[in-house]
């Protein structure tokens, strides 16, 4: 079970940086919510944050590279 846990995560991961963080969870350029900058690095975690005008990104990193700003964890 817990491999079958971690296989999923990895799966969560790859997925969404393959969507491309931004488009995925900030709702891509329509939204009105900033979209990452592609020259930033950011670990391949997956721990939502949501900033300013509800606009929700894959991680603070991510986050941060889109300029997004007042970010607070998503709660579990």
């Amino acid at each position: 079970m817990r491999q079958f846990a971690r296989i999923a995560v990895v799966m969560l991961a790859v997925t969404v940086l393959l969507a491309g963080a931004g488009q995925l969870f900030a709702g891509g350029p329509s939204s009105g919510c900033p979209t990452p900058k592609h020259a930033c690095r950011c670990p391949d975690i997956v721990a939502p944050v949501t900033c300013d005008g509800g606009c929700t990104y894959v991680n603070g990193c991510v986050a941060g590279c889109a300029g997004a700003k007042h970010c607070v964890p998503n709660p579990a």
